[in-house]
C-alpha cells in the first residue's frame, strides 16, 4: 500500500473506530451477564445522575444515540428498570425515574464501568489519558455532541 498524504489521518480515523469498537465490545461483554447493553446502561446511569429529567432532556445527555432515546426508553420502562411520572398539572410533561430494580441494576454498571475504567488506568498514565482526551476534545469542539458532554461534566478543551 503506498502511503498518500493522507496516510496519518486515515490511521487516526480507523484507530478511533476500532478503540471505540473494542471498548463497547469490553462493555458488552460484562453488560451481558445483567441483560443489558452499552446504550441501556447509558440511560440508567444518566437517569440515575439525573432523577426526574423528561425523555427530550435525557436524549440531549446521550452521547449513545442521537436524536430521541424513546425505543431505548420504551424498552427500559417495559423491562420494569425504569418508569414515567406524568406530571399533575400538565399531563404532557412526564419525567423518567429508575424503579428499585433499575437502581439496583445501575449500581451493578457502575460497577462494571469502573472494572473498564480500571483497565484502562493499567494500560495508560494519568498523563497519557490526560493527553489523549485533550486531543479527542479538540476534534470534537463544537460539534454538536460536544454540548452533551459538556452538560455531563466532561471538559471539551
Amino acid at each position: 500500500m503506498e502511503k498518500n498524504q493522507y496516510f496519518k489521518a486515515e490511521a487516526l480515523r480507523y484507530l478511533i473506530l476500532a478503540a471505540q469498537r473494542q471498548g463497547n465490545r469490553w462493555l458488552n461483554d460484562m453488560l451481558k451477564g445483567i441483560g443489558l447493553t452499552a446504550s441501556q446502561a447509558e440511560v440508567l446511569r444518566v437517569l440515575h445522575e439525573r432523577r426526574g429529567i423528561s425523555l427530550k432532556e435525557l436524549g440531549k445527555l446521550l452521547i449513545c444515540e442521537s436524536g430521541s432515546p424513546s425505543r431505548l426508553v420504551e424498552r427500559i420502562v417495559r423491562d420494569g428498570l425504569a418508569e414515567k411520572i406524568v406530571h399533575t398539572k400538565d399531563s404532557r410533561y412526564v419525567t423518567l425515574q429508575l424503579t428499585q430494580i433499575g437502581e439496583e441494576k445501575e449500581q451493578l454498571v457502575e460497577s462494571m464501568e469502573q472494572q473498564m475504567y480500571n483497565r484502562l488506568n493499567h494500560i495508560y498514565s494519568d498523563k497519557e489519558l490526560e493527553f489523549m482526551c485533550t486531543l479527542l476534545s479538540r476534534f470534537l469542539e463544537g460539534q454538536p455532541i460536544s454540548e452533551a458532554l459538556k452538560e455531563r461534566g466532561f471538559e471539551i478543551k
